[in-house]
């Protein structure tokens, strides 16, 4: 049985697939508030996160068991019980996904591949502590 290919076409192609699946959801946090006449107010950030560099840090933690690296970033996994999402006051479901590979172009070259690809769904509270229900998607 042939080996199958992970391809920059399939990896893009699906990114963009997960990210209109999460657009098109119902209630879309983004979209103006009709009943109200008003434009959302964005949901509050997680407290902490990584810090990237001096200065720039980003609100996301990685879940998952510690002893897992991840092989080309080799970043660790930082335990099970960290927020999977990235929205403080926030309630409801989350899923989470790390996918490590290589990519082939059509000109042969190979790239190394990790993402970090998240959706959650549920209520949050905005940064006026008015309540939504949101779908989001985080690549």
């Amino acid at each position: 049985m042939p080996q199958a290919r992970l391809t920059r076409r399939a990896v893009v192609g699906g990114a963009a697939a997960g990210l209109a699946a999460a657009v098109a959801a119902p209630q879309h946090v983004f979209a103006h508030d009709h009943e109200n006449g008003r434009d959302p107010v964005p949901p509050k950030p997680i407290p902490g996160g990584i810090e990237l560099a001096p200065g720039q840090l980003i609100h996301v933690w990685a879940p998952g068991p510690p002893e897992v690296t991840l092989p080309f970033t080799g970043a660790t996994l930082q335990g099970v019980n960290v927020e999977s999402t990235t929205i403080q006051d926030f309630s409801g479901f989350s899923a989470v996904a790390f996918h490590v590979g290589t990519a082939t172009a059509k000109d042969g070259t190979r790239y190394d591949l990790e993402t970090d690809v998240r959706a959650f769904q549920g209520t949050y509270l905005d940064r006026t502590g008015r309540r939504h229900f949101g779908t989001f998607g985080f690549i």
